[in-house]
């Protein structure tokens, strides 16, 4: 047993290691090169699939509006050119909070001005001078103080910078005109943070220019939709939403979207909201409305974990989201908290290393390729099975690819090394004992190989000799091939016997066969084996002289046991080992074997084997004998 828990220890070891360095390997922050960047995109890429295949999406909001400045809003002639007039964001503005829009939030940095005055008057400064407010401009400041309830964009934008003493970061602001900030109820962020592949899956709760935090639009929103101060609603977010993934920065959650591009809003062109004869403003009433660009043209298009959409037939397309969808997505997470929480990097880490350690023993204990099909594939099914859930029904991010590289590498190291140490010593074991033992002696062998070390060790065990009467008559009167096949007759008997009763074959010596019960595996009753077998053989024998033929010879097969210590080891040379047992005891049952001769009897055991064979045999005694070797005459029994 010790050999095994050898193994046993040195799995779990593999296992631990092997799950410490997936673990590692997929931590975001781990600085492993392309290796470390591919396992994180492809534990993004399954986040994602995760996302686009959950069937528990709740369809389209009755709370967000999106007003879109698409394709076919620019195919109108009023509409033709970028940017649009601010006169029609004004009527837009005003027909929205006309039909109660319950706020409005514009996607669109309303900088500067839209005059055509470009020289500054004689004598004034032109640093300090910013052109004048445009008629298309007051409109928009009217339309914006009269509804009360817009919130414009505004972004904060950090560049690389190049100079001669090195690189750098600037940090720009970029802010509506003055007049409309201040005519508008707030402003929000329209930052949209991506993933190192680009894709939009998260959403900041604020940004700081010039050490002042300005709240992103989705929190203003839901802040003033539910009569709170940003700073409280940002504070519940984080609370609900944030952990400490490496993913998460400390200010953004990740999003939850409603279904693929277009599925989770209602979308109504701008144009359709700009002209009154198209103007339903039953689609507004009560509602959040966001503004913001859709058409290709304009470039606010984003990767999305859920850009694959169904398109028609069977086909699949890739479908960028807008940004102002991705705004309203977030705003629908805050306001229905449908966060989706990642599991802490601790959590991951401990089960990465538990399952690692797990699968090894499990596939110390079933060999490799068993372990392969109960083990490292159902748990591989289990894994996903189990992910996947958790995120439909949880909305909990469990990281897949650590926990199957975890598994994967684990079983592919222990494999290794059960190739290179065990299962080589199995191979070994198994070409020595499988022609010498049953199989199910074999598999307590495999199970515990120290019982046949080489070193040598004493045990107790029943010695079985027996041969053939008159072999030597035999093989000097028939041809060799003939000699051959009747031996082999007899020899295919007396193993399968031996072997059905649990004894080891150890030795063929021309006629004659020896057999050891009790070793290598120890058994209390191998006295009894021995006489069980032996009664079988002859049985067996004696159905096959029943059933010779006229060129078959009629063999009578002679037995001898004794039970007593052996020395039980390899004995051979550098080159050529056997393992065999010697001593007296063996001497003994050879002797007792060829004495049945002159007793008469089949079948011949010694005192000490009779002693130790249990009630259900008649024996009987035959007196004392003097055996060669021995300075005592031995009493000897048969059995009846």
């Amino acid at each position: 047993m010790r050999g095994r828990a050898v193994l046993y220890a040195a799995g779990i070891a593999i296992g631990l290691a092997t799950g410490l360095l997936a673990a590692w390997l997929c931590h975001p922050r781990t600085r492993a090169g392309f290796l470390q960047q591919s396992l994180y995109r492809a534990e993004l890429a399954s986040y994602d699939h995760r996302l686009v295949y959950n069937t528990s999406h709740p369809g389209r909001s009755e709370d967000i509006v999106i007003v879109t400045m698409d394709e076919e809003s620019f195919s109108q002639p009023e509409l033709s050119v970028w940017p649009w007039p601010r006169r029609h964001h004004a009527a837009v503005i005003r027909n929205l909070s006309r039909a109660g829009a319950k706020l409005i939030g514009v996607d669109v940095i309303l900088a500067g001005t839209s005059s055509d005055v470009t020289d500054p008057p004689d004598g004034v400064d032109p640093f300090f001078w910013e052109p004048p407010l445009s008629e298309d401009d007051r409109m928009l400041v009217s339309a914006l103080r009269d509804a009360g309830n817009v919130v414009l964009a505004m972004e904060v934008v950090t560049e690389e910078v190049g100079r001669e003493d090195g690189g750098g970061e600037l940090t720009v602001g970029s802010f509506p005109h003055l007049d409309f900030e201040d005519a508008a109820l707030a402003l929000g962020a329209v930052n949209l943070p991506t993933d190192l592949d680009g894709t939009a899956r998260r959403y900041w709760t604020s940004v700081t220019h010039q050490d002042v935090r300005f709240p992103t639009m989705a929190v203003r929103l839901a802040a003033l939709a539910t009569n709170r101060e940003p700073a409280e609603v940002e504070r519940h977010v984080l609370s609900a939403a944030y952990t400490s993934h490496p993913s998460l920065h400390g200010r953004d959650f990740l999003l939850n979207f409603r279904g693929p591009v277009g599925d989770g809003f209602q979308r109504i062109p701008y144009y359709q909201v700009l002209d009154e004869a198209t103007f339903d403003p039953t689609k507004f009433a009560g509602k959040i409305v966001l503004i913001g660009a859709s058409a290709r043209s304009l470039q606010d298009l984003y990767d999305t974990p859920v850009m694959l959409r169904h398109g028609a037939g069977d086909k699949q397309s890739a479908v960028q989201m807008p940004g102002v969808e991705i705004i309203a997505s977030a705003t629908d997470t805050i306001l229905n908290e449908r966060f989706i929480v990642p599991a802490p990097t601790w959590q991951t880490t401990a089960l990465t290393v538990l399952l690692s350690m797990l699968l090894a023993a499990a596939v110390t204990y079933l060999r490799p390729l068993k372990g392969l099909l109960l083990a490292w594939l159902p748990l591989i099914a289990l894994l996903v099975v189990v992910t996947y859930l958790l995120m439909w029904t949880r909305s909990v991010w469990l990281p897949l690819i650590p926990l199957l590289l975890g598994v994967t590498m684990a079983f592919m190291a222990d494999t290794v090394y059960l190739e290179l140490t065990a299962q080589r010593e199995e191979r070994r074991l198994r070409r020595a004992w499988s022609m010498r033992v049953s199989p199910e002696v074999l598999r307590v062998i495999l199970s515990s190989p120290e019982l046949t070390k080489v070193a040598g060790r004493t045990v107790v065990g029943t010695v079985f000799f027996s041969d053939l009467q008159e072999f030597t008559t035999f093989c000097s009167t028939n041809a060799p091939e003939e000699v051959v096949r009747q031996i082999n007759r007899y020899l295919t008997i007396a193993t399968e016997v031996i072997l059905a009763h649990g004894g080891t074959v150890h030795k063929f010596i021309g006629d004659g066969v020896m057999a050891v019960f009790g070793d290598p595996v120890p058994q209390d009753d191998h006295a009894t084996r021995a006489v069980a077998a032996s009664l079988e053989i002859q049985e067996r024998m004696a159905q096959l002289r029943d059933g010779a033929g006229e060129e078959d010879w009629e063999m009578f097969v002679r037995i001898g046991l004794h039970t007593g210590e052996l020395v039980a080891g390899d004995i051979g040379s550098e080159s050529m080992l056997e393992y065999t047992v010697m001593g007296e005891t063996v001497s003994v049952a050879s002797r007792l074997e060829g004495a049945n001769k002159e007793l008469g009897t089949s079948i011949l055991m010694s005192d000490a084997t009779a002693a130790m064979v249990d009630g259900g045999y008649r024996l009987r005694s035959l007196g004392e004998i003097e055996v060669r070797g021995r300075p005592e005459p031995l009493e000897v029994f048969t059995v009846e």
